[in-house]
């Protein structure tokens, strides 16, 4: 027991374990740039470089708009940091990228998900509630138990310089000049010391500018008769947020949302209380209008679990306590019974020593395995219950009862113990994802293998005589001897007349009988081979999350997914209205709508894309299945005009990914296109096949535009023409500045 609670206390709780996912992805960000020149400039170098690195097994390479992302996948018996460090050696070493592509981002990919969604609403301006999330972040970091915070939802911080045609014109400057300008009046110097007799001074030219009403000062053009034109004169200055169509509607307001998550040593269960307390704190302190609460807290269903597996620990330890007493024994009872904390305990101890957690996997362990940890115990208990029954000296028959059961104890729990070994033998994420279960398992068997066959004979070796004479007791115990001794005669009546005669047939039809267990073996696989008993990789559970992602194709303006993102919560409201749940209470508790981003495992940013998520009561309070709300909020979203796609997502439990992924490869795009649309059509003739999707996207629109002859005669080039188009449109990142926390780009761009 102390070993157990030791482990109890020290062990990390979380809602499952933290693995890598053997993958390795290498982002380089290229702004402004099409899909065609991420791959030239981009793609094809990422390629190149880690081609032949040992430990690769399989890469797969994107390129889309603004980036080149290549995700690498590694050999299982490989170290993925030694590989990590061998990728990003290579990758440092390219020098051929284009000159406008950014640093590339190597990292690791990691199961991991956040602990605690907060989020902060209310009717104000998007800065100043960006400011007010930032400052919550602040506080929060300051809490013991909480490091790991990030915000979501809100746009990044961008200096806009925006200038007209005609302004270039009329003053003779291009975009070019302008963001010189910018960049000669925008630093910091040092420039020495100077020694004196007293002191030392240090030289500074200070120039730096952090906003734009501060860059409105800087002189654009002058002249030796001291007229001069600043950058307000020509320009319209915006200290905003870049042009992303990214927004988030929590309940109908406005919204940023904090992320809480947590590093691989800390606890979950502490970072929750944690923030629960924070949040309680600074309700009651933060400024009218605007509200600050918990979106979803991902611990509740991990604080189900313990509590499950509390009770229904509880309910065996009174189950195997009663009918012990009933039957047998009562002192023999409470140590047969005792053997539940004892196993659980012990295997909590080498959980603790193997480095495990505790978690949802290792909790279905312990829930799964509390049914069989009491049975030896109870064989062998009342193997000694029988020969101390007998008058044999209490010592002797402990020795006996042992010695009687305790080999066939033995290979029962070795049994169990084999049938769960090929658990840790499975491989790939799969296998990291539930390989602590086998190790609860097998530690809970063996503890209590060693807690019926050493502990129990020594508790029980002062077992009283049995046959004590009933005018001996008092009148409760000659009660409740009498009340045994009744119990007692009606189980051995039925052993006798009953269970006694079945046995004697059964062996004597030994044949018929074999012949009876490998039919209902049969019919076992029979049933799971005909689909009658169906197949989950992991089972479906009631969550109390709902995810709607709406896509369109590339190019949609923010509006038309604004428009689909209203449709689609429109429609759950109305489905929460005609929705009766067993408490009488609304099916919601809160709602977030998002423009320009979505959920999910890999979030992805977009124009194009939108996603409403619902946070409901919990399954027992509602009454409905989430399957069949998500069936019924499709039919009363009805049609979206121009829609690429609409899915539906639950909570689900194991590792990332759909259940079914199918990859198609060549070297000719338009095979490809039509052989995964001819898969489409098949997979569509299925039942219980839906949210078919692929991933390919045509891309947007283009406009292209060439140097007409006559152009190169004025001295024109192609990259001056590239240039004005893309500082004009895309804009021309000028320069870069350090506001506090964020890293502010300054673009000068046409009006």
């Amino acid at each position: 027991f102390i070993v157990g609670g030791f482990a109890l206390k020290s062990m990390v709780r979380e809602n499952f374990p933290e693995f890598s996912l053997d993958m390795i992805t290498i982002t380089v960000p290229f702004p402004g740039a099409d899909p065609e020149e991420i791959e030239e400039g981009i793609s094809r170098k990422l390629e190149e470089a880690i081609e032949g690195i040992e430990g690769i097994k399989l890469y797969t390479t994107y390129s889309s708009e603004n980036s080149g992302t290549t995700l690498i996948e590694i050999h299982e018996n490989y170290d993925v940091d030694k590989v990590l460090d061998r990728i990003r050696t290579k990758i440092d070493a390219i020098s051929t990228f284009p000159v406008d592509a950014e640093k590339p981002i190597i990292t690791e990919l990691l199961l991991k998900e956040p602990v605690v969604l907060l989020y902060l609403s209310g009717d104000m301006s998007e800065r100043r509630i960006k400011e007010y999330a930032e400052r919550i972040k602040d506080e929060l970091q300051e809490l013991d138990s909480v490091s790991q915070i990030d915000i979501f939802g809100s746009r990044q911080y961008e200096i806009a310089v925006e200038i007209s045609e005609e302004r270039l014109r009329e003053y003779g400057l291009t975009f070019s000049a302008v963001s010189n300008a910018i960049r000669r009046s925008n630093l910091n110097l040092a420039g020495g010391t100077i020694r004196t007799t007293g002191e030392e001074i240090r030289i500074r030219t200070v120039g730096r500018k952090y906003t734009g009403q501060e860059l409105a000062e800087i002189v654009v053009l002058a002249d030796p008769s001291g007229n001069i034109i600043t950058l307000d004169h020509i320009a319209t200055i915006k200290d905003g947020f870049t042009e992303d169509p990214i927004q988030a509607i929590i309940n109908g307001k406005p919204s940023v949302l904090i992320v809480v998550n947590k590093t691989k040593e800390e606890d979950a269960l502490a970072i929750s209380t944690s923030v629960e307390t924070f949040i309680n704190q600074k309700q009651q302190q933060i400024p009218q209008g605007i509200h600050l609460d918990i979106l979803y807290d991902n611990t509740e269903i991990l604080r189900a679990r313990i509590n499950l597996l509390v009770k229904n620990g509880l309910i065996g330890l009174m189950v195997v306590f009663l009918l012990l007493w009933i039957f047998l024994n009562a002192r023999l009872s409470f140590w047969a019974g005792l053997g539940i904390p004892v196993s659980i305990s012990g295997a909590l101890g080498i959980l603790w020593a193997v480095g495990g957690t505790i978690n949802l996997i290792s909790l279905f362990g312990l829930i799964m395995v509390l049914g069989i940890v009491v049975d030896d115990a109870i064989v062998v208990g009342e193997a000694i219950y029988v020969h101390r029954k007998r008058g044999k000296p209490p010592v002797k028959a402990a020795v006996d009862g042992v010695a009687e059961v305790g080999l066939p104890v033995i290979a029962a729990v070795i049994t169990s113990i084999v049938a769960f070994i090929p658990l840790g033998l499975v491989g790939g994420i799969m296998g990291k994802f539930i390989a602590i279960l086998p190790v609860v398992v097998i530690a809970c068997l063996a503890v209590s293998l060693v807690e019926c066959l050493m502990l129990l004979p020594a508790h029980l070796g002062d077992l009283p005589d049995l046959n004590t004479n009933g005018r001996r007791m008092n009148p409760l115990t000659r009660r409740l001897e009498t009340f045994h001794r009744i119990t007692r005669s009606g189980m051995e009546w039925f052993v006798e007349k009953i269970y006694m005669p079945f046995l004697s047939k059964a062996l004597y039809w030994r044949y018929v009988s074999l012949c009876v267990a490998i039919s209902i073996l049969f019919i076992t696989i029979g049933l799971m081979n005909s689909g009658i008993i169906k197949f989950l990789v992991m089972p479906e559970i009631d969550g109390f999350i709902i995810t709607a992602t709406v896509e369109f194709s590339e190019g949609s303006p923010s509006a038309t997914t604004r428009q689909a993102v209203k449709q689609i919560d429109a429609a759950l409201l109305r489905l929460a209205e005609k929705t009766k749940t067993i408490t009488g209470d609304s099916m919601i508790r809160s709602r977030l709508a998002l423009v320009g981003q979505t959920l999910g495992e890999i979030p992805k940013s977009g124009s194009n894309l939108g996603a409403v998520q619902v946070i409901l009561l919990e399954s027992e309070k509602r009454g409905v299945h989430t399957k069949d709300l998500m069936v019924a909020w499709e039919n009363e979203i009805g049609i979206i005009p121009g829609v690429k796609a609409l899915t539906f997502e639950g909570m689900s439990m194991g590792p990332p990914g759909a259940p079914i992924e199918i990859w198609v490869q060549g070297y000719d795009m338009d095979v490809i296109l039509a052989a995964s649309q001819d898969i489409i059509s098949k997979l569509r003739q299925f039942d219980g096949v839906y949210q078919i999707r692929s991933d390919f996207s045509k891309g947007k629109n283009e406009m292209r535009l060439k140097l007409k002859p006559e152009a190169r005669t004025l001295g024109l080039t192609v990259n001056d023409l590239a240039r004005q188009v893309y500082a004009g449109y895309y804009g021309d990142e000028a320069l870069r500045i350090q506001r506090g926390r964020d890293n502010i780009r300054i673009k000068v761009r046409y009006t």
